[in-house]
């Protein structure tokens, strides 16, 4: 049957609930283990007894306990000692069949015989000044070490085999820190584990690593999910499902994102759209032969190939319009953050318009009701000037977007 290994810790969410302090000369407060303050003298002496821990319903090979401080051991001092049994309890007092470790080691063997429970026990010691202060207790068990990668007969005689291991477990104490960081190497390429902090931030790094940038006043989850979703929103950088969505995350603004060459087209004979109505205007003058201005007997030619209808959508071409209500610019630099957010992330060639949707209605500006133009609220002030409607603009040729860039 194979050897049952594992490992547990006693600290559990800055709780020690298997540790009882005989004497009430140990406090365990704030996750800590250390001895009791009265006033601003410390108490010179205390014990603590955690356990019993049981991991199975037959004996177990009790391997290795190591701790971990907060702080160093300036003028005290701490001593572990373990017991092994079939079922408690121990003796009330720390000797023999009570195993003491070294003076101070904070990672030392077990070396009581297999049993079904292990009982842990400590003395603290100081001088009043101060006292040592236990953060950490983790307890491996199964003896899970490097002999197993050695051949099965250094394993064979069981006096031998039980010093090779715990020789070898001199080296894997050592060693057994790298391993833990290669084994959580994964963690770092995980936008959910990657751990946060300075230094050094792994969120920040892999952030960089992506070329994402996270905002600093987003909550941690927050900054974790827009990260583990950068490569889906990269698949739609340059779009306006992209524009949108980077305007959601780092400004919190749901725009409305146009592009007005979409509705542009050429009238032609027997198109149904009328003058004026589903056509316009060029621009511009057109190029080759235009009647009574450019067109000269043998000197003249028809707008062909790649600038063929170029003129018609110099105005359009190329450009956007973005929307954004009033209501959602919560803060003072949040139009600020979309225009930043434009800047960075509209394809390179395009230039665009950024218009704030106001409590207004502006005839042949904005003027769909619901889309660009929205109800004022109770109390709000009506429009002073123009013709009546709202704040009275009819003039299409008036600046779309006042606020623009």
């Amino acid at each position: 049957m194979p050897v049952e290994s594992g490992y547990f810790y006693l600290n559990a969410g800055n709780e020690w609930p298997t540790v009882t302090t005989p004497g009430s000369k140990i406090q365990t407060t704030g996750g800590l283990i250390g001895l009791k303050q009265t006033g601003g003298t410390f108490e010179t002496s205390g014990t603590f007894v955690a356990g019993p821990f049981q991991v199975s319903d037959r004996p177990t090979s009790w391997f290795r306990v190591s701790a971990t401080l907060k702080g160093d051991l300036d003028n005290s001092q701490v001593q572990f000692f373990t017991f092994a049994a079939p079922a408690g309890p121990p003796p009330a007092t720390f000797v023999d069949p009570w195993k003491a470790a070294p003076r101070n080691a904070l990672d030392f063997a077990v070396r009581n015989d297999p049993g079904l429970v292990l009982y842990i026990g400590g003395l603290l010691r100081g001088d009043g000044s101060g006292t040592a202060l236990i953060d950490q207790i983790r307890v491996d068990y199964g003896r899970d070490t490097y002999a197993r990668f050695l051949p099965p007969i250094y394993r064979k005689q069981a006096n031998a085999a039980d010093f090779l291991e715990r020789f070898l477990a001199i080296e894997q104490s050592v060693l057994s820190g790298i391993e833990a960081e290669i084994d959580d190497l994964p963690r770092l390429f995980d936008p959910h584990a990657a751990p946060v902090g300075d230094p050094p931030s792994w969120l920040g790094w892999l952030s960089g690593w992506l070329t994402f940038i996270l905002d600093e006043h987003w909550a941690e989850a927050d900054a974790r999910a827009n990260l583990a979703n950068a490569f889906h929103l990269y698949r739609k950088r340059g779009t306006i499902e992209g524009l949108r969505e980077y305007l959601k995350i780092y400004a919190g603004v749901n725009a409305i994102i146009e592009e007005p060459a979409r509705a542009a087209k050429i009238w032609a004979l027997g198109d149904p759209n009328l003058l004026g109505f589903g056509t316009m205007l060029a621009p511009g003058p057109l190029q080759g032969a235009v009647l009574d201005t450019t067109a000269t007997m043998d000197a003249s030619h028809m707008t062909t190939g790649e600038a063929f209808g170029a003129a018609l959508f110099e105005d359009v071409a190329h450009r956007f319009c973005v929307s954004v209500y009033c209501a959602e610019l919560t803060s003072t630099t949040t139009l600020d953050t979309v225009r930043q957010v434009l800047d960075r992330e509209k394809p390179a060639h395009t230039t665009y318009e950024l218009c704030v949707i106001e409590p207004a209605m502006r005839v042949g500006v904005q003027s769909r009701v619901g889309i660009d133009a929205i109800a004022a609220a109770p109390g709000h002030p009506p429009a002073q000037t123009g013709l009546g409607l709202g704040s009275g603009v009819l003039a299409a040729k008036a600046d779309p977007c006042p606020q623009g860039t």
